[in-house]
């Protein structure tokens, strides 16, 4: 009686995998995912000058998000600061610091964004660099908001940036 189980196990098995071959054609399920894009954002003012991201990563692969920056000032402090899902609030401890990041250099950093991507949820993040003098923030528009009151300055746009994820990039994973 043992033996008749197997033997139907292995006539059913054979049956099965016999049945995905039609005329020695392998079918393959395609894949569920779309080509990946990328938006890059240009600044003008700052150290920053530009950001590199996926718009549409893949759930569980690496999310690039490449900073490329040019500054007389030492680079302390290249960060991104994230929040997921549709109402993205600033959180402090929310930060992913790209100096720690082996890829640091003072004109550029990679940082992967892989932990805080979930299927079908939207992540916003933004950018700052920080000087010895200065504080930089920036936009998903272009556009720099500036602390200077680390170096004595009286100009400090942090808050009311940080207040408005609206400026804030976007990326949604597949």
């Amino acid at each position: 009686m043992k033996n008749i189980k197997y033997l139907l196990v292995m006539i059913i098995a054979l049956t099965t995998t016999f049945s995905c071959v039609e005329d020695e054609n392998v079918y393959v399920e395609p894949s569920p995912w779309v080509t990946v894009t990328t938006k890059t954002v240009n600044y003008t003012q700052g150290p920053l000058k530009t950001v590199n991201f996926p718009n549409n990563p893949i759930p569980g692969e690496a999310v690039n998000v490449v900073l490329t920056y040019l500054s007389t000032e030492t680079i302390l402090e290249a960060r991104i600061y994230f929040a997921i899902g549709d109402n993205p609030v600033y959180v402090k401890a929310n930060k992913i610091g790209g100096e720690d990041d082996p890829s640091f250099t003072q004109t550029g950093v990679t940082i992967n964004m892989k932990d805080q991507s979930q299927s079908g949820v939207k992540t916003s993040f933004y950018v700052r660099i920080a000087t010895a003098n200065a504080e930089y923030y920036y936009g998903n528009d272009g556009s720099m908001y500036l602390d200077d009151t680390p170096g004595g300055g009286s100009t400090d746009e942090s808050d009311t940036f940080k207040e408005n994820p609206s400026l804030w990039n976007v990326f949604t994973a597949q």
